[in-house]
């Protein structure tokens, strides 16, 4: 009988403590400070994807991409949050991330779904939203075909299953197939741009946030190359049929004289790494999440909201030459694009040169301390013997990069294309 109450006894002291770490797992988190603007005029623009075409249903926020402006610097950095990330979300409940949208939708929430995925950052990561935009799936695809299209370079092959064609009905199996897009330079409609941001299946959710920060510069490039900006009081009403937003006309007019005059090459690219920002785990009701670390999530963010790093200003400056002796017409345009996704500015040479096996950069710098070479080759994958230093004073460039055949610009953990996957209309 003794032995029959100890055993009880303890099964309820382990199923009291059990019940006090699920507590403890779920208990509300302190809100982050604010981060700190410094003296810079910043604004901060939160653009929303929803993986859904129905107009009935919110659906969840799957793109999560933060704009930053830094008025006074004349700077712009991107990032991208990831739709699993755990969070505290305000007036519910940790979460996904991606909950966040619909629950404030259907909550009734002041200011709808996107304030509070608004408040759920400004708590979690101390980013004050300043405007929101969203859209839908089919919204996307109807703004990419409304500007022509836009061309984008893609550095990683991916497949991935896709409909056979566009309009065919996704429930039936028959109607899929596996697509491959290989790396090179392509002219994308809205169907092919959905397609290619919502992509994991060779990649992971990390890469996605990549190639959507890709889509935004390269959308960007089609927005100035048809003077758009200057047309936006013409065109806002056509806008806001589109897209969900809390900007007004006025709010978006006042920005467009600095927007003329960014760079996109030199928009500052930021994502969460796993293992370093976030770390993967489980939430007490059994989904996959990324717990976030706090200290490394403090400095990613201070990172977005200031002026070039010492270390990119001299990436910035250093000007480096990009030649194809590849023999894979376009690879030029897809390394320039990799080495200015690091923060390079990089020059295409419009003439090509005789082919070559492997990748082999001059280095005209004479440089030992402070040079970028070591950034270059692991970017570009160049050993140490294919470094040829020629230092010279009267340089055009710091650095001339002549492209073989073997060259492979992914660098970025993606999967390997399986060809049995592949049919004959892939």
């Amino acid at each position: 009988m003794k032995n029959t109450l100890l055993v009880a006894w303890l099964c309820l002291m382990m199923l009291s403590m059990g019940m006090s770490l699920a507590q403890d797992a779920e208990s509300t988190p302190e809100p982050v400070a604010p981060v700190s603007e410094g003296d810079y005029d910043i604004l901060n623009f939160l653009l929303l994807g929803s993986d859904t075409n129905n107009q009935n249903n919110s659906g969840r926020t799957d793109v999560i991409l933060i704009v930053s402006v830094n008025r006074s610097a004349g700077t712009v950095s991107l990032l991208s949050i990831p739709r699993d990330l755990y969070v505290y979300i305000p007036g519910w409940r940790l979460h996904r991330i991606n909950t966040a949208y619909g629950h404030g939708e259907s909550s009734d929430y002041e200011g709808g779904g996107a304030q509070l995925l608004a408040d759920t950052i400004e708590y979690n990561l101390g980013i004050h939203i300043d405007f929101h935009a969203r859209v839908d799936f089919e919204e996307f695809k109807q703004i990419i075909d409304a500007v022509g299209g836009i061309e984008l370079t893609v550095d990683c092959t991916i497949q991935d299953w896709r409909l056979s064609e566009p309009d065919l009905d996704p429930v039936i199996e028959d109607n899929w197939e596996i697509f491959t897009l290989d790396a090179g330079v392509h002219n994308m409609d809205g169907d092919l741009a959905l397609w290619y941001v919502r992509s994991r299946r060779t990649s992971s959710d990390f890469d996605r946030g990549r190639r959507q920060q890709d889509m935004m510069r390269a959308l960007w490039r089609r927005i100035l190359e048809l003077d758009l900006l200057n047309q936006l009081p013409d065109i806002w009403g056509q806008v806001t049929e589109i897209v969900e937003t809390n900007a007004t006309l006025e709010d978006m007019a006042g920005l467009i004289p600095l927007a003329l005059t960014i760079d996109t090459s030199r928009i500052a690219a930021f994502t969460f790494r796993p293992n370093v920002e976030v770390t993967f785990g489980n939430s007490p009701d059994g989904f996959n999440v990324l717990m976030p670390v706090h200290p490394a999530v403090e400095e990613l963010v201070g990172q977005i909201m200031l002026p070039p790093t010492e270390r990119q200003l001299v990436q910035e400056h250093t000007t480096i030459e990009v030649v194809n002796g590849s023999g894979v017409p376009g690879l030029e345009q897809v390394a320039a694009d990799r080495l200015a996704w690091e923060g390079f500015v990089p020059q295409v040479s419009e003439e090509g040169a005789a082919f070559r096996n492997y990748t082999v950069i001059y280095d005209y710098t004479g440089q030992t301390k402070g040079s970028s070479i070591e950034a270059l080759q692991a970017i570009l994958r160049v050993s140490d013997e294919g470094v040829v230093l020629e230092p010279d004073p009267n340089r055009e460039v710091d650095f001339r990069v002549i492209l073989g055949g073997m060259y492979y610009s992914c660098t970025h953990g993606v999967l390997l294309p399986n060809p049995e996957l592949e049919t004959p209309d892939a």
